[in-house]
């Protein structure tokens, strides 16, 4: 249906030349056009909108180390429960950040004390 409009909108346009006469086929025109820059517009913002859902909304997310075993921590990221793989130190209570995912395992690394905010679990 999209490209229906994509591609008829601007034919449209320039079939009303064929069937009216100039005076009544160039304001047809012009509102056409209007129309057509309107709509194009319209889906360029769409595509310039953040992800807000998917496994591409995790990235960058922040989380919170409840447990630690050996090379894989159990995170609460965005009021879920996740199993994460993570280099370097972590300790229970470390705040991280998602980096990345490998199936249904979150890659993260430890944020810097004082950054990112965890709203308290259950919330």
């Amino acid at each position: 249906m999209c490209h229906l409009v994509l591609i008829g909108l601007p034919l449209a346009g320039l079939s009303v030349f064929w069937f009216l006469p100039l005076p009544f086929a160039l304001p047809a025109f012009v509102v056409i056009a209007a129309a057509t820059a309107a709509f194009y517009w319209y889906l360029y913002q769409g595509n310039s909108r953040p992800v807000l859902t998917g496994a591409e909304e995790m990235q960058r997310a922040v989380g919170k180390v409840l447990g630690v075993s050996g090379r894989l921590a159990d995170v609460w990221v965005r009021s879920e429960l996740w199993s994460a793989r993570y280099e370097g130190e972590l300790r229970e209570g470390d705040l991280v950040q998602v980096v990345g995912r490998e199936g249904l395992r979150l890659r993260v690394r430890k944020l810097a004390a004082g950054r990112g905010h965890i709203p308290p679990l259950g919330t």
